[in-house]
């Protein structure tokens, strides 16, 4: 049994940089590079890795995929999430997003995923104009680009230590708030023109952010999106809702939207325990029933070892987050990427996006210089050091397998069960592999917004 926190946060560095003064860390060969845990992470590891085994065999079950388009493999531009704030109006920040989207493009994902948070679309909020306009230069260089895009209509992280929006979510009753999602959601349709527009992903989060218990339950979710999207102009963009995997009546809520009408099902997927697991694979047969599509709009492997303690306030949770930033767990996050694909591919799922891309250029090794920093000293080095790697047109060995899931248009591969990716065996590396370095002329400077939290409040539920 792996328990699961009640209520979880999860943080996110937008990439941007300060002066660039880090370098690169500890560059490797060509191929992939086998990372060893260090000792007191071992048992996490083998936990972690176990449960990859055990989804492994599951996927590998699973019968080939019908005859239909291949999913799209994206992945989160980061520096464009909106619970950035006011950092998004800086002047650095486009130029980020547009590196984001060079290097996305170089990876061969064929779309990207952004999060944009209400209440910045407001008419009445500060600098909405300013916000709309931002957000709708970021659609032009996506499809400047040739890509597909999906947007996330999230709830601002506000009264938390995770984003510098102010909004108090107690003074808006929630007949408002329904229209000016509905409004927010049409600006975003006329604006961005999105290929996806998911309004709720996280019911659970949702409701323990903004108080709105009416989404607490698959038919009070299903009335309040429905009452948002009446009278949507939708045009071509495809609009979801769903559900987190760790809930425990995850696919009830699969179930209710896909009776709805919504066009498409919501998954996020982060625990990989074994209810959740199974959990994901039931909301796709409920969408699959319903003749739906699934939008995997978020994926990364959760590192909680089997029993231990879940975090109990933000600042152990901060800890726990911080083992993500440290490049031994390559090797498990790149076998997490390469099952996503083959469960995506096998699923007839549409739309698949990591959302911690940040270590598709870095991570940062272990050891006694950084074992006992801070989650966010060691989200700065890694901020750092994957900024000047997308400068340098270099990537790690995580991005390279998303790489192949964006390339692998054919067959899938199985890899067999407890194979992790081949590779020199070199302990705690970055995992680092260098292309082809380009030197690129310009700075960005994000000042005091170096570390940008991207709040990830899961409310996970202890699953058995």
């Amino acid at each position: 049994m792996t328990v699961m926190p009640d209520r979880m946060s999860r943080a996110v560095v937008v990439l941007g940089a300060v002066c660039l003064a880090a370098t690169l860390f500890a560059a490797g060969g060509a191929g992939p590079v086998r990372a060893e845990a260090p000792p007191e992470y071992a048992d996490m590891y083998a936990s972690l890795s176990s449960n990859l085994d055990s989804w492994q065999v599951v996927v590998n079950a699973l019968p080939p995929p019908a005859a239909g388009p291949a999913p799209v493999f994206s992945g989160h531009v980061l520096a464009a999430n909106g619970n950035r704030g006011t950092a998004l109006l800086a002047s650095t920040t486009l130029p980020a997003v547009d590196l984001t989207l060079d290097r996305m493009k170089e990876l061969g994902v064929g779309g990207v995923t952004v999060s944009v948070s209400f209440p910045l679309l407001n008419a009445d909020y500060p600098n909405s104009a300013s916000y709309l306009a931002f957000y709708e230069t970021v659609a032009q260089h996506v499809r400047a680009r040739g890509l597909a895009l999906s947007v996330e209509q999230h709830i601002a992280f506000t009264g938390t230590p995770f984003s510098t929006i102010d909004f108090d979510f107690s003074l808006l009753p929630f007949a408002q708030f329904q229209s000016e999602f509905h409004t927010m959601a049409q600006l975003i349709i006329d604006h961005m023109e999105p290929d996806y527009l998911s309004l709720l992903s996280e019911p659970d989060t949702f409701a323990s952010l903004t108080g709105y218990t009416q989404a607490g339950t698959p038919s009070g979710a299903v009335a309040m999106i429905e009452t948002v999207v009446a009278g949507l102009q939708r045009g071509t963009t495809k609009v979801g809702a769903g559900s987190g995997s760790w809930l425990a009546n995850a696919p009830a809520y699969a179930s209710a939207f896909a009776a709805s009408s919504m066009d498409y099902i919501s998954l996020h997927i982060y625990p990989i325990v074994p209810n959740a697991l199974s959990n994901a694979q039931a909301m796709i047969d409920a969408a699959r029933a319903a003749g739906k599509p699934v939008v995997l709009d978020e994926a990364w492997m959760y590192k909680l070892g089997a029993g231990e303690p879940p975090p109990s306030d933000f600042n152990e949770t901060a800890e726990v987050f911080k083992r993500d930033n440290y490049s031994f767990w390559s090797p498990l996050d790149a076998r997490f990427l390469g099952l996503v694909q083959q469960f995506a591919r096998k699923n007839g799922i549409a739309w698949a996006a990591p959302f911690w891309t940040t270590f598709f250029w870095a991570y940062i090794d272990y050891g006694p210089s950084t074992q006992n920093l801070t989650y966010q000293q060691t989200t700065q080095l890694v901020n750092q050091a994957a900024y000047q790697a997308m400068l340098n047109d270099t990537f790690t060995t995580t991005a390279d397998a998303w790489r192949f899931s964006a390339a692998a248009v054919g067959g899938i591969a199985e890899r067999p069960v407890g194979v992790e990716p081949a590779g020199d065996r070199r302990p705690y590396s970055t995992g680092v592999r260098r292309s082809n370095a380009v030197a690129l002329a310009f700075v960005v400077v994000v000042g005091a917004g170096v570390v940008i939290w991207r709040a990830r409040s899961h409310a996970l539920r202890r699953m058995r």
